[in-house]
Formats: structure tokens, C-alpha cells, sequence
């Protein structure tokens, strides 16, 4: 009797994989039941390897899970790929892009629903004719046919949906699937309304706010071909498509495509990859692309598709800084502000006011004594929501109740300062107490079906006004929007981070982007205590391409991304003093590495989070090829120390914040 042995994954932190025997064949890819100490637990086969050295209490594989294999061919590859570049256990890889109900022992298995798809296209649906910029891009988008990265940059209200739409139909009448990214779950109803309405048939959508059933149906239905369109998040990025023609990124610029927690992935990266190796196009879309798709652009590496027009011919809105040096503030709203709402109310028309930041207030302190009320794990000030009558930590979302006291002096002088997104609703209530008054947050969308009803009420409403937080920052359409009010954009102008420019720029540009898309006469007041700051300036013309090009300049002067790569080693402990000896032993080994600059160990930002000190190192290389090398230089020997007993450490790679 032949007896086979094989190297399994499991879905644990662990930075190897696990040989066991059968008397089956299985190939690589498949889920199988393994014993895993005392208890049994699913594994993901990754090679048929030769006899062991020695087989002294080697276990045998339980069970084979499935018929069908989980990972085949690319998507295999790309997780191991990614495993390797992002240097994270292979295991959690595996598991980060399997559904929920297949990580773990029970009746579900892998198996064909038996439903095939078929699309219709909706002919009058597609009776908007295309502008002359969109004629011409979309003949020459059609023409690629294998991995060729394609950045469309287009303006807010070019029509970039468009362009999709007529992509996605290309591919679905060669009987080829088509995947579409976004950044944010709630960017999905609009965009999935628009391909149900030009194509009848189903349209899957994956995410995790879905049940572990509907993401399984839809897992299910795209690897089997019961469904060629799929619209998801981050998670969806190895969707098993049957016959994948293309992916499409939305927004490729946003930073919620990099999975913050866990595994540190970012989603767009993985999707150029996976459209690589199964030799793809792969179309990137955004009003301001990302810095490091610009420098690939200017090398050739990627082509460029420029939509510099608005499909209804209107020009951008005019971006208007106002000093609010010397004015009171109502609710982080000015008085000039105030005036301009209510002359855009009075004819009838919309407001979009953004600020990035949810809750009523995020200082809950004592006047008499200055106590601040702050996380009791986290390092954290706590935001007061005044609708939920609770401090929350947003960090850890820890729940406090209000105290009516001060528990260090016991004064009741305890106040509310600065303003979140729930302030400034209730200040306009107060004021326009006959305009429907819009929030759009985290926490009022977390229901189902929240997003789909803001949009009806903002559709219904003639004069209206929306708040919210970078939600309404992303992609959203909203016709009727004339005026955008932007509070606290000062936060992004004066960061210290390296990449702050970047990301403010493109915040108050995609913001800028919601006003005017039906009328000549929009703007968008952005208030300021700098009116005259440098970047600002460049910012207020509305042209990325300025701001962008300052950005790639500065960054190419101090040698910083992405003119060169960069790793943060970050480590977590309840000690201080162990988190700064494990990063300090990892400087010092990496001392000696020539072309690699180390910085640190550093403080996170916040330092302490869920009861846990945090620190970093951030690790600097000209090449990736060589910093990848290092690090798994450096993995080889942490795991070696002693020290990794009271730390937990993470690498992230290609990092969106430094902090």
C-alpha cells in the first residue's frame, strides 16, 4: 500500500506548515480534516513533498473535506505569493480568503450549486450617449486583452461607471466573468443598482457585513459560473471566478483597500497581482490616483486613459478657502459658513458638509481640574455620542457610561468640546428646523439597508443637507449637491505625516467631486485658519496633477515611497520595556545590513491599545527585491529569541500610516 505525505496549512499564526501521511492522492489546494494536538481542525494541502526524514510520530489526515478544490491554479499561487512578499504566515493566508463556514469542521462542503449564469444586456439602459474622451478611451480599453495595469484617471462626473459598465459587457459577451472592487462597503448598493440595471441577471456582491451563508452562496455560485459579476471589497479581491476576464479597482487611491489588522494586505496590490499571473487586464479607475500608480505611469509600467471632462460638460466646482481665524465657531461651523448654507437652502438646493469625524464631541473633560475622560485600555481619548448617551473608545469601541461627575475632583463642570459629525447635525437641526437634515457615518450605516434609504431620502428631498464623515467622500452621487462645506481640514494640512499632502489632497478633491455635477454655479468652502498655506494653494485649483506632481517631486527628493520601500516591524505587549528590548535587539542585528535604514524603536500612535503597548521599527530599503531579503533575514532569527514570548510582532509591508 502506497502511503503519500504532505505538507498542510492551517489557519494558526504560525510561520510553518505541518507534513502529514495519507493513503489518498490529494492535490494541492484541497481542504482536509488533520489532528492538530488534541483536538481535529481543517487544513489547506500546499504540496505532495518525499519521504520525511523520519516519520517518528507523524499523524495521519484525518479526512479529505471536499471533492473540489478550494484554491486552484492562480489564486493558489497568488496566496503563496503574497504570503512571501507580505511575509505572513501561510496559513492565515489561506484562511483570510476562504469563507467563514468553511474554516472550521461542519456540513459544508465544496460542491456545485448547478445554476449556470445568463446576462441580458438592457439595451435602454445604455441609451446615454458616450462624450468624445469616453469614445476614445473605451476603443482603446477595449483593445487590451492580457496584463497590461491600465490607470483610468478620470475627473469626478467624467463617467468613469460608464466605462466599467461597457468593459464588464465585453467581457460577459466573451463568456468571461468580471470582478469590481471598492474601497467601502457602502459604496456597493449605488454601484450594484447601476450593473443590475444594465444587466439582467445576477450580480453577487461580497462582503463582511453579509452573513457567513450569503458570502458562502456567492463564494459557491462564482467558482461553479452561477454568477460572472461580482462586486466586493478587499475580501472578495480571490474571488474564484469562473473564466475571469478582467478586474476592475475602484478609487485605487483609497487607503481602505490595505487590511489594517491581521494580515496586512492591501487589496489593489493583490489584485495587480492576481491579474499578473492569470494574465488579465486589470483597470484601475480614479480622480486622483495613488503616488505610487503615478511613478508607475511615468515608467511605462502602466498606461494612462485621461477622462478630464465631466460628462455633462460643467465645469469642477470652485474651491474657496475661508479664514476662520477670528470667528466663533458654532459646532465647528463658522458664521460666514452659516450665511452660505442657508442662501444654497433658500434656492432650494443641497449641502454636503464633511468632517472626518464621528460623534458628538471627542473631548469629555472637566473644566475645574482638566480630567479627560480616555479608554481605560487604550491610550485613547473617548468620543461622547450624544444619541447613544455612552463614551466610546474608537479604537477598540469600548463602551463607557457618562460621568456626571469628575471622578479626580468630583466637580460637575464636566463639558463637551470640539465637534464630530453628530454635533454639527444637531446645530443644524437647530437652525434649518425645516430642511432634512442627512447623516452619513459609520453609525448611521451600520444597519442593512441604511445606505439605500440616505440615498432615497437625499433623491426625494428637494433642499437638503448631508453630514458626514470620508464616507461621503468616495464615489458617492449625489445630483442635487451645489455647495460642499469641508470643517477641519486643517487636521490634514498641518499632519506631520510624510504622506499627508497626499491624503488631504485627495480627500478635499474627492469631496469637492459630490458638488455641482448639474449645475455651473457649485463650490466647495473649505475653512481654514491658513488660507494662505503653499499646499492649500495648489489644492484649491482642483488639479491633482499639480499637487501629485509636488508630492512625487518631494518625496523623490527625501528618497521616501515610492521611490523607495518601506516595512514597519511592529510589536505589541502588556510591558513597555518588552516591546522596546525586542525592537532594539531587531535594530541592532539590522545595524550591520548595508543599502537597509532603520528607524526606531517608536511609540505607535496611540501607544497603548486594548491594553497593550505598542511600538515599531520602521525598516527602509532603495529596492524591494533586497528589503525582502532582509526581512526574511530578520524572521529567520526573531524566531529564535526568547524574547518573542512576551511580545506579539507583525510585519507591514508597503504601509499606508507610519505611526
Amino acid at each position: 500500500m502506497n502511503i503519500f505525505y504532505y505538507d498542510i496549512a492551517v489557519g494558526l499564526p504560525l510561520r510553518q506548515c505541518f507534513t502529514y501521511k495519507s493513503k489518498d492522492v490529494i492535490t494541492k489546494g484541497k481542504r482536509v480534516i488533520v489532528p492538530f494536538g488534541s483536538k481535529s481542525i481543517v487544513g489547506i494541502v500546499v504540496k505532495k513533498i518525499a519521504k520525511p526524514k523520519s516519520l517518528k510520530g507523524l499523524k495521519e489526515i484525518i479526512s479529505i473535506a471536499d471533492e473540489h478544490s478550494c484554491f486552484n491554479g492562480s489564486i493558489f499561487e497568488t496566496i503563496t505569493w503574497a504570503s512571501d512578499y507580505y511575509h505572513h504566515p501561510i496559513g492565515e493566508v489561506f484562511f483570510s480568503f476562504m469563507p467563514t463556514l468553511l474554516r472550521k469542521q461542519n456540513d459544508k462542503i465544496i460542491m456545485d450549486p448547478d445554476n449556470n449564469a445568463e446576462y441580458k444586456l438592457n439595451e435602454e439602459d445604455k441609451k446615454l450617449k458616450l462624450t468624445k474622451e469616453q469614445k476614445i478611451n473605451l476603443s482603446k480599453l477595449n483593445k487590451v486583452e492580457k496584463f497590461s495595469p491600465s490607470l483610468i484617471y478620470g475627473v469626478t462626473g467624467s463617467g468613469k461607471t460608464e466605462i466599467y459598465l461597457q468593459l464588464a459587457e465585453k467581457f460577459i459577451l466573451q463568456n468571461k466573468s468580471i470582478l469590481i472592487l471598492v474601497p467601502e462597503i457602502n459604496l456597493i448598493p449605488q454601484l450594484e443598482k447601476r450593473f443590475k440595471d444594465r444587466f439582467n441577471g445576477d450580480i453577487g456582491v461580497y462582503h463582511s457585513r453579509q452573513t457567513p451563508n450569503q458570502r458562502l452562496k456567492v463564494w459557491l455560485r462564482s467558482k461553479f459560473g452561477g454568477i460572472r459579476i461580482v462586486i466586493g471589497t478587499r475580501s472578495s479581491v480571490l474571488m474564484p471566478l469562473k473564466n475571469l476576464g478582467a478586474i476592475i479597482i475602484d478609487e485605487e487611491h483609497d487607503q481602505s483597500y490595505k487590511q489594517a489588522e491581521g494580515f496586512k494586505f492591501s487589496g489593489r496590490d493583490l489584485a495587480i497581482k492576481r491579474a499578473q499571473i492569470e494574465n488579465i487586464p486589470v483597470f484601475l479607475g480614479s480622480a486622483t490616483p495613488s503616488l505610487q500608480t503615478l511613478k508607475l505611469v511615468k515608467e511605462k509600467k502602466f498606461k494612462k486613459f485621461d477622462l478630464l471632462r465631466r460628462v455633462d460638460g460643467k465645469k469642477p466646482p470652485k474651491l474657496i478657502p475661508l479664514d476662520i481665524s477670528d470667528s466663533p465657531l458654532l459646532g465647528g461651523i463658522a458664521i460666514q459658513t452659516m450665511s452660505i448654507i442657508e442662501a444654497a437652502i433658500n434656492k432650494k438646493e443641497q449641502v454636503l458638509i464633511f468632517l472626518n469625524r464621528r460623534g458628538f464631541a471627542p473631548l469629555y473633560e472637566c473644566d475645574n481640574c482638566g480630567w479627560v475622560a480616555k479608554c481605560s485600555s487604550c491610550e485613547s481619548n473617548l468620543v461622547f455620542h450624544k444619541s447613544k448617551k455612552r463614551l466610546i473608545c474608537h479604537k477598540c469601541e469600548s463602551v463607557y457610561g457618562v460621568n456626571k461627575t469628575c471622578p479626580d475632583c468630583q466637580s460637575n463642570e464636566i463639558n463637551t468640546l470640539g465637534a464630530g459629525t453628530e454635533r454639527v447635525e444637531e446645530v443644524l437641526r437647530s437652525t434649518f428646523k425645516k430642511v432634512p437634515i442627512i447623516r452619513m457615518d459609520y453609525d448611521s450605516t451600520r444597519l442593512k439597508g441604511s445606505i439605500e434609504a440616505i440615498y432615497k431620502k437625499a433623491n426625494k428631498s428637494k433642499e437638503a443637507i448631508l453630514v458626514g464623515t470620508q464616507m461621503l467622500s468616495k464615489g458617492h452621487d449625489f445630483p442635487k449637491v451645489t455647495l460642499c462645506v469641508i470643517l477641519n481640514a486643517d487636521g490634514g494640512l498641518l499632519s506631520p505625516e510624510i504622506n499627508a499632502i497626499e491624503k488631504i489632497s485627495q480627500q478635499l478633491i474627492q469631496v469637492s467631486g459630490r458638488a455641482g455635477r448639474n449645475n455651473n454655479l457649485a463650490k466647495v468652502i473649505i475653512q481654514t485658519r491658513y488660507p494662505n498655506d503653499e499646499n492649500l494653494k495648489q489644492i484649491k485649483t482642483g488639479d491633482y496633477r499639480l499637487v501629485s506632481e509636488q508630492c512625487l517631486k518631494t518625496n523623490k527628493s527625501l528618497n521616501m515611497p515610492p521611490y523607495s520601500t518601506v516595512a514597519i516591524l511592529r510589536a505589541t505587549s502588556p510591558s513597555p520595556e518588552s516591546c522596546f528590548k525586542f525592537l532594539d535587539k531587531a535594530n541592532n542585528l539590522l545595524n550591520d545590513k548595508k543599502n537597509v535604514s532603520v528607524i526606531g524603536p517608536l511609540p505607535s500612535i496611540p501607544l497603548k491599545i486594548k491594553g497593550n503597548t505598542r511600538n515599531h521599527l520602521i525598516i527602509k530599503s532603495n529596492t524591494r527585491t533586497y528589503l525582502n531579503r532582509v526581512l526574511k533575514y530578520l524572521t529567520n532569527e526573531i524566531q529564535t529569541w526568547p524574547e518573542t514570548k512576551k511580545v506579539k510582532w507583525t510585519y507591514d509591508i508597503d504601509p499606508y500610516d507610519m505611526s
